[in-house]
């Protein structure tokens, strides 16, 4: 049976008490002919150390000590030296299953595919199912851009066995110095792609800490409005010709619009000034998008939004949204 090497990509920045859990799972791994990548992201504490010190022991272990660029650049990173035929993501506070990449390779010894999902567990909640599909194969784009816009997968980077072939065809990256990068790079792969395949089993282990980046208050609310917006507009304006008149897609921009307004349904003031962020970056009003996906019965009241004057559109979507 062939071994094709799998490139382990692992961008590292302040996990210390983590990451030896996570190299040890990937080291460990029952299926062995593997690249593992670590990406040091100008990491200031003891993660430097810990990545030389595993490299030393493991030859199959490649360390890459760069300034820090934020997540998307040290993917990238990765990336750009990588010589696996099937490259998967691990972040480096997060673990796998001793036999996960075992359970991938399995499934493209049967067939070829582009991407291979399969489900998760988060650390800190009892275990529920994140894959949505049945145990299946997709042979079509559009079976695969549907099963996406219906949420039968979620928009994470990593526990996805990529083809290497097709990423570097398609010119897939990430993008640089944007939060909620996943979101976006998801949609890129996922509206390209013509095979995939769903494996229904739990393989990754999803860490959820307060300490994270994402949780960081560091981070600004101009930053996190700024990242949202340019992800939906990309999103849209990039495949709204293609799906233009579908109303799944519509429905699915509207989603990323919802999740993007929602936090701030408590505070009128933020939502005003995020909603604001969208319109003006869009072009037009975002009420257009729950316009094109309402009922018959609910689509005079946002008629009537889009006809009202602004401030008052806003006012009462933020009223409906709040419901």
């Amino acid at each position: 049976m062939q071994q094709p090497l799998v490139s382990v990509i692992v961008p590292i920045y302040k996990v210390e008490p983590y990451l030896r859990q996570c190299l040890d799972s990937i080291v460990n791994q029952t299926y062995t002919n593997l690249e593992i990548i670590l990406v040091d992201d100008g990491s200031p504490d003891g993660c430097p150390a810990i990545c030389d010190e595993y490299a030393a022991k493991d030859k199959r272990i490649v360390v890459i000590h760069k300034e820090n660029g934020g997540l998307s650049d040290a993917r990238n990173a990765g990336l750009d030296i990588c010589k696996g035929e099937w490259i998967f993501f691990v972040d480096s506070d997060d673990w796998i299953s001793e036999n996960g990449l075992s359970l991938f390779i399995d499934v493209i010894q049967k067939d070829h595919f582009d991407v291979v999902i399969a489900d998760y567990q988060e650390t800190n909640k009892e275990k529920q199912q994140h894959i949505l599909a049945s145990e299946a194969s997709l042979f079509s784009n559009d079976d695969i851009a549907n099963s996406y816009m219906h949420s039968q997968y979620p928009p994470c980077a990593w526990n996805k066995l990529y083809n290497a072939t097709f990423l570097k065809e398609n010119k897939t990256k990430f993008k640089k110095k944007l939060l909620y990068e996943d979101q976006l790079w998801c949609s890129d792969w996922t509206f390209k792609a013509n095979k995939i395949h769903f494996l229904n089993c739990c393989t990754y282990f999803y860490r959820i800490r307060e300490d994270s980046i994402m949780n960081s208050s560091l981070i600004t609310i101009n930053e996190r409005n700024d990242s949202w917006v340019f992800i939906i507009n990309t999103i849209f304006k990039t495949y709204h010709k293609r799906f233009i008149s579908t109303k799944l897609f519509f429905l699915f921009i509207e989603n990323k619009v919802q999740e993007f307004l929602y936090p701030y349904r408590n505070d009128v003031v933020k939502f005003y000034k995020a909603y604001d962020m969208l319109e003006n970056e869009l072009g037009f009003n975002p009420i257009y998008f729950w316009f094109k996906t309402a009922s018959i019965q609910k689509k005079l009241f946002f008629l009537i939004l889009l006809i009202l004057p602004d401030s008052i559109s806003k006012f009462l979507l933020h009223k409906h949204l709040k419901k």
